[in-house]
């Protein structure tokens, strides 16, 4: 299901649809561009942050990363391309070396946020002065939020 590269039948059919049908190369060029901004050393700190190694989340993780390599190399299949970022990757590299020192840093505290969030919200018994940091965890992680989004290009 999805956008595969398993069957070269469909892979031939995926190819003659992003040759042929506009729409359908625009979708499938919007994908690359996602894709060729995702950073698994990101996506690994947030699992080490965040998850129970043993646990269905840990599990989750690894089928996404996996579900990843799979569209990456669908992606390059389906457009005859060597490069996600397509007829656009000189612009898409220069675009990612200007953002990643602002942005990558902003994932990494983003992380640590939660992860004292989310510590801070399983207790029933805080002090004031505990609710205000939780406060101030929740307001910092909703700007980190909008910091990663704008500074991805993206919504989120």
């Amino acid at each position: 299901a999805g956008l595969s590269s398993d069957d070269p039948i469909s892979t031939q059919t995926l190819q003659d649809m992003y040759e042929g049908w506009p729409w359908f190369r625009e979708t499938v060029d919007l994908i690359g561009m996602i894709v060729s901004k995702t950073d698994f050393s990101i996506a690994e700190n947030y699992d080490n942050q965040l998850v129970d190694k043993d646990g269905e989340l840990d599990r989750l993780g690894r089928e996404v990363r996996a579900k990843l390599v799979q569209t990456r190399q669908a992606v390059l299949d389906v457009t005859k391309s060597t490069d996600f970022a397509g007829d656009h990757v000189a612009l898409q590299r220069a675009s990612s070396q200007i953002r990643h020192p602002y942005v990558d840093p902003v994932n990494v505290i983003q992380a640590e946020l939660l992860k004292r969030f989310r510590a801070m919200d399983k207790r029933d018994d805080l002090t004031p002065q505990e609710q205000e940091e939780k406060q101030t965890l929740k307001d910092a992680l909703i700007i980190s939020i909008n910091g990663v989004a704008a500074g991805m290009k993206n919504s989120g």
